[in-house]
């Protein structure tokens, strides 16, 4: 019965609410949004992004948040120096994703001994921010506190697969895409959240 559901429902829409805590240029949010957003293209899944949205008294399913850097530092060895390599969170009791906008930055950079805030291109900055979005987004639907072996939830990036052009190491697997398309069937199915609805249109990320 899950199976014939999960064809049935054709597109799926989720809204997803961002509020930034850190200075992002619009067009590099935007295009990072784009990034994420085509990411779930394959499983039939839209996303409608809400940047800086009123309060509402309906809890969404998710809510993500954009900082510079963590606020207590998680060291890793590094080359020189000491340095935290995280680029997003995911806690999945709370439903809320927090993404370190500076260590995007740094991880583009590919430089992690550098003192200052890298400048780096905005575009492939965008879409290395809309990866890592991704990547959290897919921990929280999937409910995966751990990683898989390959694919866009496996738990590190090379700097080249991060910032590379191509997307054939940003892509979730096929039974995942399945496992989130439950989630969310399963969401309106319980009416736990008006934040999910099934769509008979396409959506672009909301500008």
């Amino acid at each position: 019965m899950l199976a014939l559901a999960l064809l049935l429902a054709g597109p799926l829409t989720l809204e997803v609410p961002i509020y930034l805590g850190a200075e992002l240029h619009e067009e590099t949010l935007m295009n990072a949004l784009r990034e994420t957003a085509r990411i779930f293209e394959p499983g039939d899944i839209q996303l409608r992004f809400d940047v800086s949205p009123d309060q509402s008294t309906t809890r969404p399913l998710v809510t993500v948040i954009v900082q510079p850097r963590p606020a207590r530092f998680k060291v890793h060895g590094c080359s020189r120096d000491r340095h935290d390599h995280r680029l997003g969170h995911t806690q999945l009791r709370s439903r809320r994703i927090t993404l370190w906008s500076e260590q995007v930055a740094r991880a583009v950079d590919g430089n992690w001994d550098r003192k200052e805030l890298p400048k780096v291109d905005h575009r492939v900055y965008a879409r290395a921010l809309g990866r890592v979005l991704a990547h959290e987004l897919g921990h929280l639907l999937l409910r995966l506190n751990g990683h898989r072996d390959r694919g866009l939830m496996r738990s590190a990036f090379s700097h080249r697969s991060l910032t590379a052009r191509g997307r054939r190491a940003f892509r979730f697997a096929e039974e995942d895409l399945q496992a989130i398309r439950e989630t969310l069937l399963q969401a309106v199915a319980k009416n736990k959240s008006a934040s999910f609805r099934p769509s008979d249109e396409r959506e672009a990320p909301k500008r």
